[in-house]
């Protein structure tokens, strides 16, 4: 590798760590750090029971871990914000803590482990991907319709 291909790597990865420095990258990880402990407690919790018909909490679950997935993602920790690799490895890591979550609540007093919980904590885990991917995708698309050439011509400028 030439020393200029080497140096322009190392700007490169040198601007995206200062990018993912901002206060809004800080604030979104310490809004995450917050709901990671704030949810690991309450689903530890000893004899917590969650009032509703049936089995609503499975919607609570997916709810937790869509959100989980969100957060985690704009943490930017795992990769830039709205990549499909730091979405689809936010996905894979929110699952491993799903998993652990549900396997560790066996040694919480008056809890149990079900499989039903982790399922809903999955199909949480799904929803806010596609959600993210989504997003990412219409992101994408405003950003290449703005520096497009023919986007350019196509809007007024005004004198």
């Amino acid at each position: 590798m030439s020393s200029t291909s080497s140096s322009n790597a190392a700007n490169s990865t040198e601007s995206a760590q200062s990018a993912r420095a901002t206060p809004t990258y800080r604030l979104s990880r310490i809004a995450f750090t917050c709901y990671v402990l704030l949810i690991f407690t309450a689903t530890h919790w000893p004899q917590l029971k969650l009032p509703g018909p049936g089995r609503s909490d499975l919607w609570i679950h997916m709810s937790v871990f869509s959100l989980w997935t969100a957060l985690l993602a704009m943490t930017a920790w795992l990769g830039p914000r709205w990549s499909r690799a730091n979405i689809t490895s936010c996905a894979v890591a929110t699952l491993a803590y799903a998993a652990f979550d549900e396997s560790t609540q066996y040694f919480a007093p008056g809890r149990t482990v079900a499989l039903d919980d982790f399922g809903a904590n999955a199909a949480g885990v799904l929803l806010g991907s596609f959600v993210l991917l989504a997003i990412a995708a219409l992101k994408a698309k405003a950003s290449a319709r703005k520096s497009s050439p023919s986007a350019r011509k196509a809007s007024p400028t005004m004198p």
